[in-house]
Formats: structure tokens, sequence, C-alpha cells
């Protein structure tokens, strides 16, 4: 590493905590609907498919910088922790895109029958994504502080970033920075520009209020 600042991935914890509530309300947003409501079945499959994305963008940057990066330089602390994190991303990816089927089929039908079966998809993906990130907190964050510098887990960030499209980086914010501990935001407003940050601090949580809104179907 040429870049003497070491890594402070606590900023992880934040974005983990954001998976953790948008999915975790899913089910509730799902059951809220009304049957044959297909307006309001649309705001909320559009939204599992705004966090399933975040999450693909937010595990495909790991996969691409951040574990082969442990790999080579602890090797020996990482074979058993790295081939969990790998078949932990391949379980909740299939598990993804189960939800992403029921959810089409339930956009289309908004049918009791197509509701019940988007909930199952929902509560086996619940499980087995709050494992693979307490393990990854548990696991990974002090490897990532140890073996990587600041620049290079910053690039980790930006991958997950450009995996999304420039109009969704106020509302990725807004949840990010929702009910965030004030520890937690300060150290992601120094992650982020600050003309970026001053901008996406205000209109973050501005449009994040007006998503959950539409959700709730009080808008």
């Amino acid at each position: 590493m040429t870049d003497t600042t070491r890594a402070d991935s606590r900023e992880m914890i934040a974005v983990h905590d954001m998976f953790r509530r948008e999915f975790s309300a899913s089910p509730g947003l799902v059951e809220n609907v009304a049957p044959g409501d297909e307006e309001h079945a649309a705001v909320v499959v559009d939204h599992l498919a705004f966090v399933s994305r975040l999450l693909h963008a937010h595990h495909g940057a790991e996969d691409a910088l951040l574990w082969p990066k442990l790999e080579q330089r602890a090797p020996e602390d990482t074979g058993t922790l790295l081939t969990m994190m790998r078949d932990d991303h391949e379980e909740i990816d299939k598990r993804l895109n189960a939800v992403t089927s029921a959810a089409a089929a339930w956009r289309t039908a908004a049918d009791a029958k197509c509701r019940q079966e988007l909930l199952l998809a929902l509560h086996e993906l619940l499980p087995a994504l709050d494992r693979h990130l307490t393990a990854e907190e548990s696991g990974a964050l002090q490897l990532i502080d140890a073996h990587l510098s600041a620049d290079e887990w910053a690039q980790v960030g930006h991958h997950g970033l450009a995996e999304l499209p420039p109009e969704a980086h106020v509302l990725l914010f807004g949840m990010l920075l929702h009910d965030l501990d004030p520890e937690l935001y300060e150290l992601v407003k120094r992650t982020v520009p600050a003309d970026v940050f001053d901008v996406v601090s205000v209109a973050g949580p501005q449009e994040y209020a007006r998503h959950l809104r539409l959700l709730q179907g009080t808008a």
C-alpha cells in the first residue's frame, strides 16, 4: 500500500443497518397493500427493486475490490471467512432473485396468492441476509482496517455507487442517513466531498420522507 492512512470500515455498519431496516420493513409494506391495488403494489415493488439493486452493487464491489485484496494480503487469516462471504453472496443472490420473481407476479395481479408468495420469499431472504451482515461485521472489519488503505477502501464504495444511476444517489443517501448514529453520520460525511454532502444531506432525507409516504400509501 502506498497510502499509509488506514481504512476505517465502520462506514460498512451504516450501510448494513440501512439494508437491515429496509428489508426488515418490506413484509409490512407488502401486507399494507390492499388486494387489487396494483398502483400501490407497483410502488412497493419498485422499492424492493431499488434496495435489491443497492445490495447487488454493495456485494459486487466487495467481490471485485475487497475480497481479492484481503485474500492476497492476509491469506492465513481470510481463507475460511472469504469462502463463507462468497457462498453467502451466492445464496443471497438466489433469494433476491426469488423475491424479484415473486414481486413481478404480484405487481401484475396484486392478489392475495401472489402477495403470500412474495412474503414467503422475503421471509426466506431475511435470516440469510442478517446472518451474512453480522458475520461480515464480526469477521471482516478488522481485516479491512488492517490491510487496506483509506484510498482503497474508498474505491470499494465508489465502485458500488458507479453501479447506480446518478438520480438514485439522493434517495440512497436519504436511506443511509436516516436515524444514523451521530458518530457514523460524521464518518459518512467525511467520505463524501463537502459540496456533494451539503446537497444530499438535505435533499436525501426529504426524498426519503417522500418515498416513505408513497410506500405507506399516505402521499
